[in-house]
């Protein structure tokens, strides 16, 4: 496409803004309010992964050892235990740690277990943490599977309610989105069609003289893919001031829930990028295709 008819589809997609600025505005806030949605949406989804992910590596799975195992069953336990794909840590404990901890947690009441310094009931044993709670199950099968392994101990509830509340927010997320999409989509089509609509004597003229279909859609659609960015760039900085608001009142509030929501809070910078990338393909693809479902249609006049 040469260098003046590219001007003049922007120059006429930005004539057609102007001329229809109400429509356009209607468009624009739409089209802003269904991204901060999508925004916000998204933000949430990171947010909460970010906390869940915190959750996971706070839960551990104890493997207890038998007690009769050689020095070479032992070697053979640990590699096999580190081997698990599943498995994100593994940290191996000895009866003696083991009854030292205990010891510690109780505090002053800890020289009660003294005794038990020369007879020292406890297992060795293993704290692993687990990359994907919701793989739980299998991972626990194939550890008590095994021949050195006396008992396991897991959050098998906690895991539960993990791999749950990640798959409602995947769900949601992508049905919010699906939503907001389908109904930028009709704003945006409806302002090209009233667009269409006020030229279609122009259209005709046009049509008359020989412009071809693809010719008289293309302003259109260079509208449509404007009022998208023009959206995206709105909407991304919005969400920028808004969430950058929302994270310094987190780190500020003394409330004890907020402790861990702002350790673990992602911060506007790690995801702008994405984000500004992901508002301005959904303003474009949301522009084209709510002008290309319309024009070819209209411009038929």
């Amino acid at each position: 496409m040469r260098g003046s008819s590219f001007g003049y589809l922007i120059k006429e997609g930005f004539r057609n803004i102007a001329a229809n600025r109400m429509l356009s505005l209607a468009a624009i806030g739409v089209l802003v309010a269904c991204l901060l949605l999508v925004g916000t949406s998204m933000l949430f989804t990171l947010n909460i992964n970010s906390i869940v992910g915190y959750v996971e590596s706070q839960n551990e799975v104890v493997v207890f050892l038998r007690d009769e195992l050689s020095a070479e069953q032992m070697e053979r336990a640990d590699n096999e235990i580190r081997a698990l794909p599943n498995i994100a840590s593994v940290t191996y404990v000895s009866r003696e740690e083991g009854l030292v901890e205990w010891m510690d947690a109780l505090g002053d009441d800890g020289t009660l277990l003294e005794w038990l310094l020369t007879d020292n009931p406890l297992p060795n044993s293993y704290r692993l943490v687990i990359k994907d709670l919701s793989n739980i199950d299998e991972t626990l099968m194939e550890l008590r599977s095994m021949d050195w392994v006396e008992t396991v101990s897991a959050p098998i509830e906690v895991a539960q309610t993990v791999a749950g509340l990640k798959e409602a927010v995947r769900l949601g997320g992508a049905g919010i989105i699906l939503i907001l999409s389908a109904v930028s989509v009709a704003i945006v089509a409806n302002t090209i069609k009233i667009t269409i609509f006020n030229r279609r004597r122009e259209i005709s003229i046009m049509k008359y003289v020989g412009a071809t279909d693809a010719f008289i859609r293309l302003p259109f659609v260079v509208e449509g893919i404007l009022l998208g960015l023009i959206s995206a760039t709105i909407a991304f900085f919005l969400l920028w001031g808004a969430y950058s608001g929302f994270v310094h009142w987190v780190s500020q509030s003394t409330a004890s829930w907020t402790v861990l929501l702002s350790a673990n809070l992602v911060t506007f910078g790690e995801v702008a990028g994405s984000i500004y990338l992901t508002f301005a393909a959904a303003g474009v693809s949301i522009g084209a295709v709510g002008t290309l479902l319309f024009t070819g249609k209209y411009v038929k006049v």
